[in-house]
């Protein structure tokens, strides 16, 4: 039983791995250009503590947002983050 399964998981791989990989190819045309791209790397790291949290993320030298002809592009690992703006104003009370 095993024998047979593991010939046919060899000739699975064997054949995946003849098989020709796929390559996108960006187009430009009609006022859009696809033909650049660029190979980053990185991620993010949660530091917590003290009800603070503190996220970040490397090596994304591109990242940025783009827009024109009412189209936004956002580039980067966290493109689709938004970023909540609150503001504390402090209180001070008077103690008499």
């Amino acid at each position: 039983m095993k024998r047979p399964f593991l010939a046919l998981f060899a000739l699975l791989l064997l054949l995946l791995a003849a098989l020709p990989s796929a390559v996108a190819r960006a187009q430009s045309g009609s006022g859009y250009d696809l033909t650049w791209y660029t190979v980053d790397g990185g991620g993010y790291t949660w530091s917590m503590g003290d009800g603070y949290s503190l996220g970040g993320t490397v090596g994304q030298a591109d990242a940025g947002l783009l827009s024109g002809e009412g189209y936004t592009l956002v580039g980067g690992f966290w493109g689709g983050a938004t970023i909540e703006y609150r503001v504390y104003l402090p209180l001070v009370l008077r103690s008499n």
